[in-house]
């Protein structure tokens, strides 16, 4: 939709547009935080995180479903739409260096947090735009009483999960959303242990090209994360128990692996939870890379045949240039020993069956949050914990300790 259809003024949109002239930023983003304020405007601060929202992406994007249309989110959509009117009359008087405030302040107020303007920068919250943010950041800023249970119903401490989503605004907004994720005091004792080589290739936002499939870990800057678990579902999504997408965005020791098929060109297609963890009792302390099962976008029909192999192919790549284990899903573990035979110069004995107990250094995100690690889909884990005794299949490279950077 263009930006005078969403202002509702032809003749204000095309004057503001034309004053902003060759500053393509500032026209972009202005554009962007019309589009999605005005035309997919929800208001999660009267209907909370829930089940009726959207379960895809592309949902979203095209705001298909009835909470775009509950009368609080019409309202609040008009509400945006009278405040970018505003905001469109503002940048025309502006001065030119005053432009890009007057935009964070306005991107601030549509998220509900206009306090975090002080900080924000025009380069954040233009990367907030182009990654589609502006709902998952409202989302969190108004709704955060609905983190405050778990899943399965037990109580969550309120005033760490405050400080926790305004810290993760912030920082997000500032522009350093990557850098903040893996230097914070709590993720860098998650890594601690490993080689500064080995930090760096974890943190590296690695790519695999696999005929038509692109396997990566997002991009530089990880603003990604923020929609990956909206891919298969949408438990654990910024718009329900927003609290379980916590750990992905706060841990430094969680990633995710997408996968990105030519069929579905909408937006990442597979998505795998991916993290670094410590084996209990290991002496001296002993990291492995953890995969979880790979999830398919419910709006992607497409043939996922070949995921699975592509996704273990990337995962057992990069383990083996960190010089590290990965671990998987102990009926995974032939097709793993076949990717490794076949790809990776490896044997099927490079692959075991094992029985480990993991070690969860504290979580930065207040809870954690998995189905594979526990049976209690997520909890408060601000104290470290070590895992029951886990079945699961064990990929060991032979060169352990290499690191390929």
């Amino acid at each position: 939709m263009d930006f005078a259809a969403l202002l509702g003024d032809a003749e204000q949109a095309s004057a503001t547009l034309s004053a902003l002239g060759t500053d393509g930023a500032l026209s972009r983003a202005l554009h962007a935080l019309a589009e999605q304020a005005i035309h997919r405007g929800i208001d999660y601060k009267t209907l909370g995180l829930n089940w009726d929202h959207p379960q895809t992406r592309i949902a979203y994007r095209k705001a298909e479903g009835s909470s775009f249309s509950k009368p609080a989110s019409r309202a609040r959509q008009q509400r945006s739409r009278l405040a970018i009117h505003k905001l469109a009359v503002g940048l025309l008087a502006a001065a030119a260096d005053r432009r890009e405030q007057l935009l964070v302040g306005a991107f601030c107020e549509e998220i509900g947090a206009p306090n975090l303007a002080q900080n924000a920068t025009f380069a954040g919250v233009l990367a907030a735009l182009d990654a589609e943010l502006l709902l998952p950041l409202r989302a969190f800023s108004e709704a955060t009483p609905s983190m405050f249970t778990t899943f399965g119903g037990q109580p969550i401490p309120h005033e760490p999960i405050e400080k926790k989503v305004h810290e993760l605004l912030e920082v997000t907004l500032a522009n350093r959303f990557s850098e903040w994720r893996y230097t914070n005091p709590i993720g860098a004792a998650q890594l601690a242990g490993l080689s500064d080589a080995q930090i760096a290739k974890w943190r590296e936002p690695s790519r695999t090209k696999l005929g038509d499939l692109l396997i990566h870990e997002d991009t530089e800057g990880e603003l990604g994360f923020w929609w990956a678990t909206k891919i298969g579902g949408p438990s654990h999504g910024f718009d329900l128990e927003g609290q379980c997408l916590l750990p992905l965005l706060c841990n430094a020791r969680h990633k995710v692996i997408l996968v990105t098929d030519p069929a579905y060109p909408h937006n990442p297609s597979g998505r795998a939870h991916f993290r670094l963890l410590w084996v209990h009792g290991s002496s001296p302390p002993r990291a492995i890379l953890w995969l979880e099962t790979v999830n398919a976008d419910f709006a992607a029909r497409v043939n996922t045949r070949a995921w699975l192999p592509a996704v273990l192919q990337h995962a057992a790549s990069k383990a083996a240039s960190m010089g590290l284990s990965l671990s998987v899903e102990s009926y995974v573990g032939r097709e793993l020993a076949r990717v490794v035979r076949e790809h990776l110069e490896g044997s099927e004995s490079d692959v075991t069956q094992v029985q480990d107990r993991l070690v969860l250094r504290p979580s930065n995100g207040v809870v954690e949050a998995s189905d594979y690690l526990t049976n209690k889909h997520d909890w408060v884990q601000m104290e470290e914990e070590t895992t029951q005794p886990l079945r699961r299949a064990l990929y060991t490279p032979k060169l352990q300790g290499h690191v390929e950077l």
